[in-house]
């Protein structure tokens, strides 16, 4: 079998003769927006106690498609002595939470001009579909000088009937991930999106040109990368992908070491640009293996069920052990020098002051565990604007950590310069107190 250090050396930087070939990377919509939105369920709450089947700085180099707007780099060494980035992205200042959106959904295709102003001084990281934030880019970093903002790509993926799609099987049909019958693997959720072998080299050279092509001079900071991680190797797909190179389904580790040589292609072809993932997924997932996915030079990473299911009740809450392995996440994340985005979702029906209760408990955790480039994007509703910030406490002054998080029993804390956070995970009960 094939190792991560041995396949280390097989990356490929060419384009394979299928010239500028601009991948179908927009999400269907009125869908839920991709694979990203469909992890397997997460043992997160204490109705699901079993275990779940996780970056660097920004290199001084100008975007070539930031014409007109401040490059990565300049934005750096412009904002370096306000404090407003750090490391791996764009840091919150003190005095601000740090939230970051999800905005590839339904709602920026009707957001008002007062919306989008407001979206872009309130999030550190806003993360769109190309269609819609082309229109909108130069506005809003003129709104706001340090906002990234971060091309929405589908991932390992093509959608059948596109036109890519069809060139693609035609010329390279290898490309694509096979079953253990020879045939093409998608997704029940998403029927039109088939999965890519992600440990073929000539695949990754060609994808990580799209996604640089894909963004040329719209005026982005970089792409998010969706759907990673090892869903496909269990029910998500129509049927497990397997290893050509032994004959038998990618194995876990070999699967996301391959992604780590996919996001490590995608980030040396944006010459400098910005480059996040989702497929941390979770505390839980991260201990158990999505933390390979932290080993790639990608700059952020997406843990799209922080805490909860969308599905689960709101009244369902994380246990001790499944706060503590969240915040081993962040911090090891932040060790590492990357940005960490948490995205916590209800996609259920509960009243204002349960779904409000649920978020000073999320809220509280990821403050618990905040490093300097932290974000967190709370959805109360599956329709939600996620630029909206609906609730007043992402909104306290609490100013920097004084130190780490101190667990006694059941009860976290963590004072700040103007503040303090405690959790008690007995009696499912969180303050935030900002002085």
């Amino acid at each position: 079998m094939r190792t991560g250090s041995a396949r280390s050396g097989l990356r490929l930087l060419m384009m394979l003769g299928l010239g500028v070939v601009l991948a179908a990377c927009a999400p269907v919509a009125g869908s839920p927006l991709g694979p990203g939105a469909g992890h397997p369920a997460a043992a997160t709450s204490r109705s699901a106690q079993t275990s779940e089947t996780t970056m660097s700085p920004v290199p001084s180099a100008t975007l070539p498609w930031d014409a007109g707007l401040p490059s990565v780099s300049s934005a750096l060494a412009a904002a370096g002595a306000e404090g407003v980035y750090t490391a791996g992205g764009p840091a919150a200042t003190a005095s601000s939470i740090g939230l970051w959106a999800a905005d590839w959904n339904g709602a920026a295709g009707t957001r008002s001009t007062a919306g989008w102003e407001a979206a872009a001084k309130n999030m550190s990281i806003l993360i769109g579909n190309i269609s819609t934030y082309t229109k909108w880019n130069v506005q809003l970093h003129s709104w706001n000088p340090s906002l990234i903002t971060l091309a929405y790509n589908l991932g390992p993926y093509l959608q059948k009937g596109s036109q890519t799609y069809n060139q693609v099987l035609q010329a390279h049909p290898t490309w694509f991930a096979h079953g253990s019958h020879g045939q093409l693997i998608n997704l029940p959720m998403f029927p039109q999106n088939y999965l890519m072998d992600v440990g073929n080299p000539a695949y990754r050279s060609w994808q990580a040109q799209q996604v640089a092509a894909s963004i040329a001079g719209d005026g982005f900071n970089g792409v998010m990368i969706d759907s990673i991680g090892v869903d496909v190797l269990g029910h998500y797909a129509s049927s497990p992908p397997v290893d050509p190179s032994t004959g038998g389904v990618y194995t876990t580790n070999t699967w996301l070491e391959d992604e780590v040589q996919l996001l490590d292609g995608d980030k040396t072809a944006l010459h400098g640009g910005y480059l996040a993932f989702n497929g941390l997924v979770s505390g839980p997932q991260y201990a158990l293996n999505s933390h390979i996915l932290a080993t790639s030079t990608a700059d952020a990473g997406i843990a799209e069920l922080f805490l909860r299911q969308p599905t689960y009740p709101v009244n369902d809450f994380p246990s001790t052990s499944v706060v503590q392995q969240t915040l081993e996440m962040m911090t090891d994340m932040g060790s590492q020098g990357k940005a960490f985005l948490a995205w916590s979702k209800v996609w259920v029906s509960a009243s204002s002051a349960d779904i409000s209760r649920l978020e000073t408990f999320v809220l509280s955790v990821y403050l618990l565990g905040r490093q300097s480039a932290s974000y967190l994007d709370f959805m109360p509703s599956r329709d939600a604007d996620n630029t909206v910030v609906a609730y007043s406490n992402l909104k306290d002054a609490l100013g920097a950590a004084v130190g780490p998080y101190s667990l006694q029993g059941s009860t976290f804390t963590r004072r700040f310069q103007a503040g303090s956070v405690t959790l008690n995970t007995a009696t499912d009960t969180a303050l935030i107190e900002a002085t």
